[in-house]
């Protein structure tokens, strides 16, 4: 029987959801972070429930074809920094056809994962903690203890980014790191940068080295101070201007689009915009789209120019500022901007396409409701997660049938799995 401290020798004939090894010994199954299907370990119990166990590797004894040896592999956020790029793209076809027909019912052919085999350096926008030390440090939790690293540069961060944080390494400054929680830093491909700090008041200590040692970069554009109000979200709602303007452009097609420091933006613009172009390929052309959780509109701004009419809804008032702004900037008459939530607009409105682009949680059933019965014959669902998808692409079924199911390597290196799936009104539910 299996307890917590025993150890045992094991070999993976699995890679879950989460990218851990999967073990089953004497009717358990184990679950073994850093563990690659097919790799042989001694491993140690720290674990145990009813039916299955959670381990740490002790010892490996053999290696995958499939193992990469990086020393970032040891921060939370790069999760799948181990396994080759290829191994990731099949595991997330793999499991996003798995997750699909368990909670959903539901099989289909998967087409193969989208990217752009970048496997590094893609982010344009990092977040990184603040670490408890008198001289600002920047750190990432490490998986094997749970405590913060120091870092000099990150394997997924791109050149911009590295530069900034390995200058702060270099060049230290003198910071009330208990008022400071978080440094965050968003870049764009001119390799221009706008760098927040994250505090829980308005002026801190060592607040004007710190913006005098980042101005002597001149690829930054902007610092702002973002007060923090909630301990459960990483920002708050408003942000100080220190340097600079609090807003950086970023391309999206032919558009450029001025972002702030809170606004939501594609932090993969390259892969997103391989996505937005096969809904560019696939939308019903001279057709009304309703673009739900538009945010700025990234989606509905990068098809409007194939379409007769794009109707955007958006709850955020600093996504719906920007949406408006880059309409008013590129004359796009045809594009409505409308705040409210999306389950309650869309009783008012009619199109012939429906884009879903949700937060994690994925579609509220009413939202669901209303897209049955409305008079849209085609959708696309870009989801963030695949459990609310698959769960929501059951509820779905009833009127639309699944045309393409295309999983996005949008976050390499990372457990995170995108996936765009591409509906269009069933027959049967259209003639009635």
């Amino acid at each position: 029987m299996l307890t917590v401290g025993s150890r045992l020798t094991a070999t993976a004939i699995d890679l879950d959801y989460l990218g851990q090894g999967v073990v089953k010994h004497e009717g358990y199954v184990i679950f073994v972070p850093h563990l690659l299907n097919g790799e042989t370990a001694l491993i140690r119990i720290v674990k145990v429930k009813n039916q299955y166990a959670e381990a740490v590797v002790e010892n490996r004894l053999s290696t995958s074809q499939d193992r990469i040896n990086h020393p970032d592999e040891i921060f939370g956020g790069a999760d799948l920094l181990h396994l080759s790029l290829q191994a990731q793209l099949d595991w997330q076809r793999r499991i996003t056809a798995e997750t699909l027909k368990k909670i959903g019912g539901i099989e289909v052919s998967v087409q193969d994962t989208l990217t752009d085999y970048k496997a590094s350096n893609y982010r344009n926008k990092s977040v990184f903690h603040v670490m408890d030390s008198p001289m600002l440090k920047l750190g990432l939790y490490d998986t094997r203890n749970d405590q913060l690293i120091q870092l000099k540069t990150y394997v997924l961060a791109d050149e911009a980014t590295n530069q900034i944080i390995s200058f702060l390494y270099d060049h230290p400054v003198i910071i009330d790191y208990k008022s400071c929680s978080h440094l965050i830093i968003r870049t764009n491909p001119k390799g221009e940068a706008l760098v927040t700090i994250v505090t829980s008041k308005p002026l801190f200590k060592g607040q004007n080295d710190f913006v005098e040692r980042l101005k002597s970069l001149d690829f930054i554009l902007g610092i702002t101070l973002n007060i923090r109000d909630n301990p459960r979200h990483i920002m708050g709602r408003h942000s100080i201007c220190l340097y600079g303007d609090n807003l950086i452009t970023e391309p999206l097609g032919n558009l450029q689009v001025s972002i702030s420091d809170r606004s939501f933006f594609q932090v993969n613009l390259p892969v997103s915009l391989m996505a937005y172009d096969i809904i560019k390929r696939e939308v019903i052309r001279d057709s009304v789209v309703i673009d739900a959780y538009s945010g700025i509109g990234s989606i509905g701004f990068h098809i409007a120019n194939h379409v007769r009419k794009v109707i955007m809804i958006e709850s955020n008032p600093e996504s719906i500022e920007m949406a408006n702004r880059i309409k008013d900037k590129y004359q796009l008459n045809h594009v409505d901007v409308i705040s409210g939530q999306a389950e309650e607009v869309m009783k008012h409105l009619t199109s012939d396409v429906i884009i879903t682009d949700p937060p994690r949680n994925g579609l509220m059933p009413e939202m669901i409701e209303e897209i049955n019965n409305s008079l849209a014959t085609q959708m696309f669902y870009l989801s963030c997660d695949v459990k609310t998808l698959a769960r929501d692409l059951k509820m779905l079924s009833s009127a639309f049938e699944i045309k393409k199911v295309i999983p996005i390597r949008m976050f390499p290196q990372t457990t995170e799995m995108e996936t765009l799936v591409i509906l269009k009104r069933s027959v049967q539910h259209a003639s009635t």
